[in-house]
């Protein structure tokens, strides 16, 4: 049997706040106790920073970590970038190591912390992978990031050939398709009962995404549930992974759509320029965004990807409605979920069809043993690990 690979992975406990920092520095990421601090004060950013970790409602960021952890074909040593002196110590042996791997977590929210640490990373003497998080905001940072490493490898969870474009300015680096997966010690079925038909946890996108068709489709379901007869519980908040389980295996449904934005940009600039405009008129409808800033974008690029999120209701075994979109290849539409039309125009059929238990349950399998079979996380870490050269 060969030698396990030695390894080196950057991730955070968080976007780098001053509490948090402080906190893995001195106390190498242990958390304060809840108990500490008064119900009402949780909602404070910086309290949240001391009790708990900054990704908890991310399942994504910890899946990923978890998946390396248990990546037998490596040998791997892992730091938190928000613990300044181990932080330091790890770049400072940044040359022992053949292949370094930045996560999302890092290079997602805030890139502060691993800029530091770029006159290091360009030292290394391995190969370096990047993920990068969140895919159509802070652009100019993270391909900049990624030029100033010279990076092997940019591992990206949208389509190739949206990636390719997007990072096309770091032309050293390779792009590895890295979509999300299925992480099924979490998501997995309990067997109990499902007194939800269509139910949603999660945030509304924002105007500068360019569109509104999930939410518009969310309040269609919101607001018709009862004469569509469905029980509905839709709710624009977000779950720690193990919550967000456990009430995916309440539902028989799940509403959804593609994650990202149609309207690719390397430069943040309808973005900012979005958020700017929204601070200053704030009563603006997405009507009145959309013509000003969208409508007359020539040959957009669309970042539309699958997400965790759509496999999260697979390993519990939750159907999925959602609207038609290509789901990076992954998901075939009236197979793994059923597909909604963008206008809704087939609203009608796809709750027949939801509401025929027959069908529903064909979907749901369908998805399972899809996934299962080839897009769990496990799958994700041995296809990157081939794809930069790492063979079991």
């Amino acid at each position: 049997m060969r030698d396990r690979l030695r390894t080196l992975i950057f991730h955070a406990s968080g976007p780098p706040r001053w509490p948090r920092v402080v906190l893995d520095t001195l106390g190498g990421g242990r958390r304060l106790p809840v108990w500490l601090f008064p119900a009402g004060w949780w909602q404070n950013r910086y309290v949240r920073s001391l009790v708990s970790s900054g990704y908890a409602h991310l399942s994504y960021v910890v899946d990923w970590l978890e998946a390396f952890r248990e990546a037998t074909e490596l040998d791997t040593e892992f730091c938190n970038v928000n613990n300044v002196l181990a932080y330091g110590r790890f770049l400072r042996r940044i040359a022992e190591y053949p292949l370094i791997i930045i996560l999302h977590s890092a290079a997602g929210d805030d890139l502060a912390m691993v800029r530091r640490g770029a006159p290091w990373f360009q030292s290394r003497r391995g190969k370096l992978v990047v993920f990068f998080g969140n895919e159509y905001n802070l652009m100019p940072d993270k391909i900049g990031f990624a030029q100033r490493v010279a990076a092997d490898y940019i591992a990206s969870q949208l389509p190739l050939p949206a990636a390719r474009w997007l990072y096309s300015p770091s032309a050293r680096s390779t792009i590895v398709p890295a979509p999300a997966a299925l992480n099924l010690s979490v998501y997995r079925p309990t067997g109990g009962a499902r007194p939800i038909d269509l139910g949603f946890r999660g945030d509304l996108y924002s105007f500068a995404i360019g569109d509104q068709e999930r939410t518009e489709a969310l309040r269609y379901f919101e607001e018709r549930a009862t004469a569509l007869g469905l029980v509905n519980d839709i709710k624009y908040t977000r779950y720690p992974r193990d919550q967000w389980s456990h009430f995916l295996n309440r539902c028989r449904g799940i509403v959804g759509a593609e994650a990202g934005t149609y309207y690719l940009e390397r430069d943040d600039r309808t973005q900012r320029a979005v958020i700017e405009y929204q601070r200053q008129h704030p009563t603006a409808s997405f009507a009145e965004v959309h013509a000003r800033f969208f409508r007359n974008i020539l040959t957009p690029i669309s970042g539309k990807a699958i997400s965790s999120r759509h496999f999260e209701p697979i390993g519990t075994q939750t159907c999925q409605i959602l609207l038609e979109g290509s789901y990076n290849g992954i998901l075939q539409a009236d197979k793994h979920y059923l597909s909604l039309r963008k206008d809704l125009a087939n609203v009608d059929d796809v709750v027949r069809r939801f509401k025929d238990e027959e069908q529903r349950r064909t979907i749901v399998e369908q998805a399972y043993e899809h996934v299962i079979t080839e897009h769990t996380y496990h799958h994700r870490v041995a296809t990157l690990l081939t794809a930069v050269g790492v063979t079991a």
